[in-house]
């Protein structure tokens, strides 16, 4: 196996593992909503639903340096050797953030955290998407004639900023939750709930299907 070979085979594990496990996630903060269920039971499928995700997440995040991996294996990408110890660091450093605020998520240390991870998707988001642009005026990284790969570091930066977009959209859920705990089931309290797993909803499909269009793209190079 060529080191071509390797960190593609790499690049599709992480499309499966990423796609996959995130639909586990959805589907069992979706039921967690369903209000004929005990709470304990309601509770236990959105702390399942949380634990899940760190493996998407985990994903979403290494998606970037072996992206860079197989682009510069192409050449199409100019990079040195401590560029990309400087991406896998960054990368690194970016993961550990995003994974202990989601680990601690119901303590102070991670709402601290997940607001620097916040933080740190929307600027890597951005930065891919000026990159790209920039590339393909010839002022960038990448490869100006390779514009599908532009189109997929751009949209992998678009991703990005949609991540931040859902976590913001679904975080209410924590504190109707919390509401739900205390209160009880109200019709009041299971509206907010439902409400806010409606509008994730349309985010997080709308991500689904832009993470198709990049591997689609990467697969094709039709654009």
């Amino acid at each position: 196996m060529s080191e071509f070979e390797f960190w593609k085979y790499l690049h599709i594990l992480m499309f499966v593992f990423w796609i996959g496990t995130d639909l586990s996630v959805y589907l069992s903060a979706r039921k967690s909503t369903d209000a004929s269920l005990p709470f304990e039971s309601r509770a236990m499928l959105l702390h399942w639903a949380l634990r899940i995700e760190l493996l998407p997440r985990t994903m979403w995040k290494v998606a970037l340096p072996l992206g860079v991996m197989l682009s510069v294996d192409m050449g199409l990408m100019t990079l040195s050797t401590g560029g990309i110890w400087l991406v896998w660091l960054g990368t690194l450093v970016w993961w550990a953030i995003s994974m202990y605020g989601a680990y601690k998520y119901d303590q102070p240390i991670g709402h601290k955290l997940t607001k620097l991870n916040n933080f740190l998707t929307g600027a890597v988001g951005t930065g891919l998407i000026v990159l790209a642009i920039a590339s393909y005026f010839g002022s960038g990284p990448f490869d100006a004639e390779a514009t599908w790969l532009l189109w997929k570091v751009g949209l992998y930066g678009l991703i990005n900023l949609m991540v931040v977009a859902m976590i913001y959209i679904f975080d209410p859920l924590g504190a109707a939750f919390g509401r739900l705990a205390v209160e009880g089931s109200t019709p009041e309290i299971e509206a907010s709930i439902s409400a806010v797993m409606s509008r994730s909803t349309i985010i997080i499909w709308a991500t689904y299907t832009t993470i198709a269009i990049v591997g689609f793209i990467a697969t094709t190079k039709v654009i």
